[in-house]
């Protein structure tokens, strides 16, 4: 991690005060640095680098692109079924059974006979 100078020169002060005031508790914090200098740092303290937040809003992105792409790809399928189901139900006939009764035969006159109904 870099730091810049004025947080460099903050963290100096930090350590000369802490030094003069409790020398014990900056002689144990001395030890513990030595110890663990070679050790890496947990995955959860961990800061993501710009690099990494670049590149999970990047994959987040085409995740969403792709469940669009579904999504739309979906409703053109559910609204093409849905033409067809019209388009089939006008061409739709009745069966014979249902013809006959549902139009009743003319006489030679050009008028329904109502004894064909029944």
């Amino acid at each position: 991690m870099s730091l810049n100078h004025r947080q460099r020169h903050q963290l100096h002060r930090i350590e000369t005060r802490m030094l003069r005031s409790d020398p014990r508790l900056a002689q144990k914090l001395g030890t513990f640095g030595k110890l663990s200098a070679g050790q890496r740092m947990p995955y959860w303290e961990h800061l993501d680098t710009r690099r990494d937040r670049i590149r999970q809003a990047a994959a987040l992105i085409v995740e969403a692109i792709a469940l669009m792409a579904a999504a739309t790809r979906l409703l053109l399928g559910a609204v093409l079924a849905l033409v067809a189901a019209v388009l089939i139900g006008s061409r739709a006939r009745l069966p014979m059974r249902l013809r006959r009764t549902a139009r009743p035969s003319a006489k030679a006159d050009g008028y329904p006979d109502p004894a064909d109904w029944s």
